[in-house]
C-alpha cells in the first residue's frame, strides 16, 4: 500500500515509513501496516474497537494492521509515527502475522521494557530520516529490536490456528483493495470492478467495505481523492480545475462537494485560508488539519530527544 503521507519517503527502506506530524483530527481509517504512534506534545484520544483511549506526552500505542481507528487531539498534537509492513519480518519471525495487540497505551509507568522500546523506536525513525548508506539495514535492525521490546511490553494474543486462515484472507483482501484504490484513484473506479477482481458479489464486497473500512466504497474513494487534492492545494499552484482532474473527480462540482464534506471548506476557500494563515486550526469541527515536518526538522527534533535522554534511559544502561 502506498503511504498516504508522502512528503518524506525513499525507496531504500521497503516496509518502513516514518513521519513527524502536527495534527488535530484523523477520521476513522486503517493501514495495512503495523502502526506505532508516539505523542511528543499535546494530548491525543484514540477510538479503536469501540474503546476510547487517552494519550499524553511520552506515551505510545501500537495499532494492528487493518484495524480501524480514529485520532482526535485536544488542540494540536505533535506525533512521531512509524509504520512497519509485517511481511518484511516473515523470514525470521513469521509469528508476527499471527499476533494481535490489545488496544493499550504504553508508558514508562510500571513497564521495565518501555525505555528500551522507546529508544529503538526513536533509532528506527532517525535512521529513516537520516537515510545513511546502509539505511535499510539500520531501519530493519532497530525495528526488530523495537519489536522484541514491544513483545515484552505489550499485551497481545496469538490468533487461534483455526482462525488464522480467515484472518490472513481478510488482511490480504484489504491490502489488495487499498493498493488498487491508491494506485488508480485518478481513474474511474467502480465497485463492480473490484468485486470482479476479488471474485465476490457486489453486495458482499459493499458490506465487507463498510465493515472493514468504516465507510462506504464511494465515501472512501472520495476521501482518498480529497486527501490528494488537499495536498495539491497546499503545495502546488495548480488550478482547482486541474486538481479536480488530477484526483479523479469528473467535474469541479464533485470536488467541491466532497471537499466540503471532508474539510468543511470549499477548495477555493481552503487555498485562500492557507495563504493568510500558516498555523493549524483546533478541533475536528473544521476538518482535518495536518502539517508534516520536513526531513531536516524531524532529524533535528529526534537528535534533541536523544540528547535529553538520561543515561539510564538507553539500553546500554538498562
Amino acid at each position: 500500500m502506498l503511504n498516504e503521507f508522502e512528503l518524506i519517503a525513499h525507496d531504500q527502506t521497503s516496509g518502513v515509513h516514518a513521519f513527524l506530524i502536527d495534527m488535530n483530527y484523523r477520521r476513522p481509517h486503517l493501514h495495512t501496516d503495523l502502526e506505532w504512534i508516539y505523542v511528543l506534545d499535546g494530548q491525543l484520544t484514540l477510538t479503536i474497537e469501540n474503546q476510547t483511549l487517552h494519550m499524553k506526552h511520552g506515551e505510545l500505542i501500537v495499532i494492528n494492521s487493518c484495524q480501524l481507528h480514529e485520532l482526535t487531539a485536544t488542540e494540536t498534537a505533535k506525533l512521531l509515527i512509524l509504520q512497519l509492513n509485517t511481511k518484511e519480518f516473515d523470514a525470521f519471525f513469521p509469528q508476527i502475522n499471527e499476533l494481535s495487540f490489545a488496544p493499550q497505551v504504553l508508558s514508562n509507568h510500571n513497564n521495565t521494557h518501555f525505555q528500551a522500546l522507546r529508544f529503538y523506536f526513536f533509532k528506527t525513525c532517525l535512521a529513516f530520516f537520516e537515510e545513511q548508506a546502509y539505511v535499510a539495514l539500520e531501519c530493519h535492525g532497530y525495528a526488530s529490536l523495537a519489536l522484541a521490546e514491544l513483545l515484552q511490553s505489550a499485551t497481545f494474543k496469538r490468533i487461534p490456528e483455526n482462525k488464522q486462515g480467515a484472518h490472513l484472507v481478510r488482511q490480504e483482501r484489504i491490502r489488495r483493495i487499498s493498493q488498487y484504490i491508491y494506485q488508480h484513484y485518478p481513474e474511474k473506479i467502480r465497485l463492480e470492478t473490484l468485486a470482479k477482481q476479488e471474485e465476490l458479489s457486489v453486495n458482499y464486497l459493499s458490506h465487507f467495505f463498510q465493515q472493514n473500512f468504516g465507510v462506504s466504497f464511494q465515501n472512501y474513494l472520495n476521501m482518498i481523492r480529497c486527501e490528494k487534492a488537499h495536498y495539491l492545494l497546499t503545495h502546488t499552484e495548480h488550478s482547482i480545475l486541474a486538481i479536480s482532474e488530477m484526483t479523479g473527480f469528473s467535474d469541479m462540482r464533485y470536488l467541491n462537494k466532497a471537499f466540503k464534506m471532508n474539510y468543511h471548506l470549499s477548495p477555493k476557500d481552503y487555498r485562500n485560508q492557507q495563504k493568510t494563515k500558516s498555523v493549524l486550526f483546533n478541533g475536528p469541527q473544521i476538518g482535518e488539519q495536518q502539517m508534516i515536518h520536513s526531513k531536516f526538522e524531524s532529524i533535528h527534533l529526534l537528535k534533541k530527544l536523544f540528547h535529553d535522554l538520561k543515561p539510564s534511559e538507553t539500553p546500554l544502561s538498562l
